[in-house]
């Protein structure tokens, strides 16, 4: 892996004096019957992936909060959940989010092993039987309570729309910690993953997605920008395959946002159409998945000092990402700098939209569950941990920051987070994959 340039200035969040100046103080896929249900997977892993650490009271209720609205979203027929509350569609990479929330409610002892066990072999039965995109991979996009491929309008696709490599890496991530830490599903899964030709989104070391060009022809494309290229990669390399350029952080430079170096990839929109953002979501995931080092760790760093710099001068608490909003254009990247600007808010189009610029519930989590004693996550997490619904559904996406209102959408994306950093705290804030 290429080093930063050695212009990046790496910090310490942990350093209270850094902070001091803060106001705020599928071959043929295994059947059902493969798995041995009958032996506890928490026996079996015990050592590795039981909990550590006890999580507070108020944590306890916001898991059960998280959770809640996967109970909710859940399709009976597939067992697959909605990308967004009650609407049924959803992306390989809401799926892992799933997994992931479905392995932090047992580990939370949220669910017990017969439900886990209940909920995991419909999944695996429905994903086992899914159409794939050219007989190949999955498509980017499903009707959860069919199964069908589907537009992004969730129309029927009898083809579908090609396919997605950072979806896939984020499944793949899910994949292996299902498999590490219930052993009696890696036949099963190891079986859903050869039934795919994985291998056609991968060339010469990167990732490759596929799409569908207005005159039908598939068309191949690299896939991932710095941060979600080399999280997507880590899931790649996980099941054995190279993905060394992938992980490289290179091409890459450096731009200044609010005083604070921060890399950034350097094919953007103008030069690759496809959108360099920098975003909170892509270092807090690997975070807690692979552990961050070296250079990943200080770009990391940098990308949060960025947002408490803009704080300190505006006075507006920020913590972006990626998020689904409750009105048109429906999502929208909420980025620390994308496409040669700072603090850019887009479409996947590049269509700017700055007035619908959001604090995100799922990175504020991340922030605080990454540095839990410095003052301004801490700040972050005072503002949305109890921004769920009144009913206890879940947790809603975000705070608007030019209204103040509540961006009052219920995801899969961010209550799996947030079930993921529950799991990571009881983990002893531990990587959730590290060698046993």
């Amino acid at each position: 892996m290429s080093l930063l340039q050695p212009m990046m200035k790496p910090f310490s969040l942990a350093l209270a004096g850094t902070l001091a100046s803060l106001s705020l103080s599928m071959c043929s896929a295994a059947t059902p019957e493969t798995a041995n249900v009958s032996e506890p997977s928490p026996a079996t892993a015990e050592n590795y992936c039981a909990p550590t650490v006890a999580l507070t009271p108020e944590e306890e209720t916001y898991a059960r909060v998280a959770w809640q609205y996967f109970l909710d979203n859940r399709q009976p027929t597939t067992g697959f959940t909605n990308a967004a509350d009650q609407y049924p569609s959803g992306t390989l990479w809401d799926m892992g989010n799933y997994l992931m929330a479905l392995n932090a409610a047992r580990w939370l002892d949220l669910i017990d092993q017969s439900e886990f066990d209940y909920q995991l072999n419909q999944f695996l039965t429905s994903l086992s039987e899914l159409p794939l995109f050219e007989e190949a991979l999955p498509t980017k996009v499903y009707n959860s309570a069919t199964g069908e491929m589907v537009d992004y309008n969730n129309q029927p696709s009898d083809r579908g729309l090609g396919w997605s490599a950072l979806d896939i890496g984020r499944l793949l991530t899910a994949f292996h910690i299902i498999r590490t830490c219930h052993p009696q599903y890696e036949d099963w899964l190891e079986g859903i993953v050869a039934s795919w030709q994985l291998e056609r989104s991968v060339q010469d070391g990167q990732l490759y997605g596929a799409t569908v060009s207005e005159t039908g022809e598939t068309e191949l494309v690299q896939e991932g920008r710095l941060g979600y290229e080399e999280y997507a990669a880590k899931g790649y390399q996980l099941w054995g395959f190279e993905v060394d350029r992938a992980l490289d952080l290179q091409p890459m430079q450096q731009v200044t946002v609010e005083g604070i170096e921060v890399p950034v990839d350097s094919r953007d929109y103008q030069t690759s159409n496809a959108n360099n953002y920098v975003v909170s979501e892509s270092y807090i995931l690997h975070a807690i998945e692979h552990g961050l080092e070296g250079e990943l760790a200080v770009a990391a760093q940098a990308v949060l000092e960025a947002q408490k710099q803009r704080y300190e001068a505006t006075g507006q608490l920020t913590a972006v990402s990626e998020d689904n909003i409750d009105q048109a254009p429906h999502f929208l990247y909420n980025t620390v700098y994308a496409n040669g600007e700072p603090w850019a808010v887009i479409t996947e189009k590049n269509e700017p939209y700055p007035e619908l610029r959001t604090l995100s519930t799922k990175a504020a989590f991340g922030w605080y569950y990454l540095y839990p004693e410095a003052a301004y996550p801490q700040a972050l997490f005072a503002a949305v941990k109890t921004l769920h619904d009144p009913a206890g559904s879940g947790y809603f996406a975000g705070i608007y920051e030019a209204t103040g209102e509540t961006n009052a959408i219920l995801t899969g994306n961010t209550n799996g987070l947030l079930m993921e950093l529950f799991y990571y705290k009881a983990r002893g804030s531990q990587p959730l994959i590290t060698q046993p």
